[in-house]
């Protein structure tokens, strides 16, 4: 077999790695309460970059996760449950100088959650420490998440996309809530090298002001993005490029936990984009591996395997929404 443009890695996901602890039975009376028995508590490892390179180990593509975790604790769970799934750890760095995040995830009843975070410090990878080398070595790189990339979100992430064009490899970036309050055009300068941007629709809005989810992909396109790809819930996702738009209808599940649906969407499209697929069909598989996990607890519990999301499609219905 010919070598010939052969890359040791498919896609390697840069970002954010951090602890998840997700509460199930907590509700409001709890705190009215001296005693709660809990539903369940799973601790497991979370953030963008992580669940979404889970995710792609798992859908058989060759991701590798590049990004930091502390040395104590809390960073040897984390690496305990990264080397059992099918990714590769090359370019994770372990720092004794900092501390990772601990997100405390409380489970509704409807499947929907809140979030409480004990915030690290001096976390998330910086340029300074990524080996630039690997991007000959990755057909696709993927940020997630811009605005919770820390370090990389003050310039480094732009650099890190250019340089991922110089050597002709795919870009993707996942968005996040501007938890650092940098403001709707700190990431201005990514946008022009970036081929695929996942944002939600509340983080579209946040960083174009645009109500719409049509106009927020204009505008999205007008900053530099080759296509916008506008994650909308339990609405599905609206997806614009420069040649076509369109919807795609959500899958109808019972949602039992909806954290990391977003990350499981984002690693779904990557693997169908990998895979050669049009991007209507990559953006009706994201749909379902965004519900397929959604059947679970965790931000990356449920999905298995390209073969399960597959069947999914096959046996489960899309809700029709009038847009």
């Amino acid at each position: 077999m010919s070598t010939e443009g052969y890359k040791e890695y498919d896609i390697l996901c840069v970002g954010s790695c951090v602890q998840d602890i997700l509460i199930e039975g907590m509700g409001p009376d709890s705190f009215a309460e001296s005693v709660t028995i809990l539903g369940s508590v799973l601790f497991t490892t979370g953030g963008d970059a992580a669940n979404e390179a889970i995710v792609l180990g798992r859908l058989g593509d060759r991701a590798g996760l590049v990004a930091r975790i502390d040395d104590g604790p809390v960073g040897e769970a984390l690496y305990r449950n990264l080397t059992e799934e099918k990714i590769d750890l090359s370019y994770l760095c372990r720092d004794e100088a900092s501390r990772s995040t601990t997100a405390f995830v409380i489970l509704e009843e409807d499947g929907r959650h809140k979030f409480f975070l004990h915030k690290g410090y001096e976390e998330g990878i910086s340029l300074k420490e990524i080996d630039m080398d690997m991007l000959q070595k990755t057909r696709a790189v993927c940020i997630g998440s811009l605005y919770t990339s820390y370090r990389l979100d003050r310039g480094g992430a732009a650099v890190l996309m250019r340089e991922a064009r110089k050597a002709g490899v795919l870009t993707f970036a996942d968005m996040d809530h501007d938890v650092e309050q940098l403001g709707p055009h700190a990431m201005d300068s990514v946008y022009p090298y970036v081929d695929y941007l996942l944002p939600s629709i509340e983080e579209a809005r946040y960083i174009t002001g645009k109500d719409n989810e049509r106009d927020a992909a204009a505008e999205l396109l007008s900053r530099g993005t080759d296509t916008a790809v506008i994650k909308l819930g339990d609405k599905g996702c609206y997806v614009r490029s420069r040649e076509e738009e369109f919807y795609v209808d959500p899958f109808e599940v019972a949602a039992k936990d909806t954290t990391g649906c977003g990350d499981n969407f984002t690693a779904g499209f990557i693997h169908s984009v990998l895979g050669g697929r049009s991007l209507y069909e990559c953006a009706r598989f994201a749909c379902a591996a965004g519900a397929v996990n959604s059947l679970d607890i965790g931000a990356h519990m449920a999905v298995r395997s390209s073969p399960q999301i597959e069947r999914f499609m096959d046996k489960t219905g899309q809700r029709k929404i009038t847009r």
